[in-house]
């Protein structure tokens, strides 16, 4: 698998005109090397792949990723001395201008002159995270767990869902629900919203109380073997109000809506559009404030993008998100997401909590 990954990056750099790379970010890092230790420095040429790192890590480095990559000690020198095997594969190469891809969302300013100091070459930014997007089997089989785990969480959670409880409660159960299950964190900071505050997007867990008659959004995933899953419910504690139940149905059909037009083939943007018209032409569209959806994997987000400014179509192997929602500023919010795998057909749904209105009575 490292070894196919490591030939696909080396075709990139080819068909990119590339003549080498470097790559810091530790997904990256974990994707293209099997290396888990998180700090350290890919270099990857037609010829050469090391991964420079410390004493820390250069056992568990050559264990994972040993049989397809050099592993150099840096010896606290970390930039200094991938810049010096830059700056010889740049020689060895007679190469001008001699080319260096860098993943362009994690290039800290220290690294670049660290490293340039001897490489003395042309840095170009790339989107490496794209060559992430289509998921291998093994890759598929972690995200189901991921997912698997986040919905059993959820539903441990439920009984405890009641009015005088506090967000940051809900969200401390939910957290441990998923460490108690496999889970080897949180995908990210748990989103526990209630009432008006319901209607911020990402209103991270606070002291608020739950109260009667609030809606209450839930926004969380668990890590297996470093996938994330992500899943988002709604629920309402006591008897939903008529308003409440249309308000939360709009939502729903628009989920079940971008649900249905996710398939291989399809623009990125046209799936956001067919939600954003459908909440348009029910005169609601100025609630829906983001995307989508985007994709999931070692990251959190990742490519693709489903958004207007989203590009490209959708490919087979592909987990998505399918998140919309409407948010009334001082009054409430609903979201209702899936994480959801490409197909050639359609897609398989990976969250299997039900997505019919909960009331907690």
């Amino acid at each position: 698998m490292i070894g196919q990954r490591l030939a696909r990056l080396r075709n990139y750099l080819r068909q990119q005109h590339l003549d080498g790379i470097v790559l810091m970010r530790p997904e990256n890092l974990r994707y293209f090397s099997g290396f888990t230790g998180g700090e350290g420095i890919l270099f990857v040429t037609a010829a050469i792949a090391e991964l420079w790192t410390d004493s820390r890590y250069t056992e568990q480095a050559a264990a994972q990723s040993g049989e397809f990559y050099q592993v150099r000690n840096h010896v606290g020198k970390m930039y200094e001395m991938a810049g010096k095997s830059i700056g010889q594969a740049k020689q060895a190469s007679q190469s001008e201008p001699y080319i260096l891809a860098y993943e362009d969302d994690f290039l800290p300013y220290s690294a670049y002159c660290g490293m340039n100091e001897y490489a003395q070459c042309q840095f170009q930014g790339v989107a490496v995270n794209t060559l992430r997007a289509v998921k291998e089997f093994d890759e598929l089989a972690n995200i189901r767990q991921a997912c698997k785990i986040a919905d059993e969480a959820f539903e441990k959670l439920l009984p405890s869902i009641r009015p005088g409880v506090t967000e940051q409660s809900l969200s401390a159960q939910l957290e441990s629900y998923m460490l108690l299950s496999g889970s080897e964190e949180k995908s990210f900071y748990t989103i526990v919203a209630s009432g008006k505050r319901s209607s911020m997007p990402h209103g991270a867990a606070s002291s608020k109380v739950v109260e009667t008659g609030d809606f209450v959004t839930f926004d969380f995933g668990a890590v297996y073997n470093g996938y994330h899953s992500d899943i988002t419910r709604t629920i309402v504690v006591g008897k939903a109000t008529q308003e409440q139940r249309d308000f939360y149905d709009l939502v729903l059909q628009g989920q079940l809506l971008g649900v249905d037009c996710i398939r291989a083939g399809m623009s990125c943007r046209e799936a956001d559009f067919r939600v954003r018209n459908y909440f348009s032409m029910r005169y609601v569209n100025q609630y829906f404030t983001h995307s989508l959806g985007h994709g999931v994997g070692l990251q959190i987000h990742e490519q693709p993008v489903l958004a207007p400014r989203g590009s490209g179509a959708l490919k087979e192997n592909m987990i998505v998100t399918v998140e919309p929602g409407l948010y009334i500023e001082g009054k409430y919010g609903v979201r209702i997401e899936d994480s959801v795998a490409v197909t050639a057909e359609g897609c398989e749904i990976l969250t299997s909590t039900p997505k019919h209105l909960i009331e907690i009575l």
